[in-house]
């Protein structure tokens, strides 16, 4: 979020800017948390494919991948609330638009209602997100037991 105010001189007031907030406040450590993942996936499988002359490629989109995903799905949830948060609070930086806008537009005016409903709109669109994440997680890899959470 420090890096607001230097998208605004670049970029202006809009759409490109939250973009540009959204993906630098987590690219970086969604990067880091699917690399993490993918680390602790099981040498022996690794190993054994690798003994039955499986290629490289193959060990990737075959093994590495697939064991993976329950948690780079996992991580997507995390990143997704990361994201949102990093949405809300470029428009309230500067927005012409949107929650946040909203939210300083009725600060100005004295609206606290306005303000609660903001708020209420902002945890109540962050709780669906993480709520279709787990049923994603749970629809995709039902073997996981409870899932949704790293």
């Amino acid at each position: 979020s420090a890096f607001i105010p230097l998208f605004i001189l670049w970029l202006g007031i809009g759409e490109s800017e939250k973009v540009a907030v959204i993906f630098f406040g987590t690219f970086f450590q969604l990067t880091l948390m699917i690399m993490d993942v993918t680390k602790n996936v099981s040498q022996a499988l690794i190993d054994t494919a690798y003994t039955l002359g499986v290629s490289r490629s193959a060990v990737f989109w075959r093994i590495i991948l697939p064991a993976s995903m329950p948690g780079i799905v996992d991580t997507l949830r995390i990143t997704f609330g990361w994201a949102w948060t990093y949405l809300v609070v470029a428009e309230i930086v500067a927005a012409s638009s949107g929650l946040g806008h909203m939210i300083m537009q009725s600060q100005r005016f004295l609206k606290t209602s306005h303000i609660i409903v903001g708020i209420i709109i902002i945890g109540v669109i962050g709780i669906l997100i993480d709520v279709f994440f787990k049923g994603l997680y749970k629809k995709l890899f039902p073997w996981m037991g409870k899932g949704g959470s790293l």
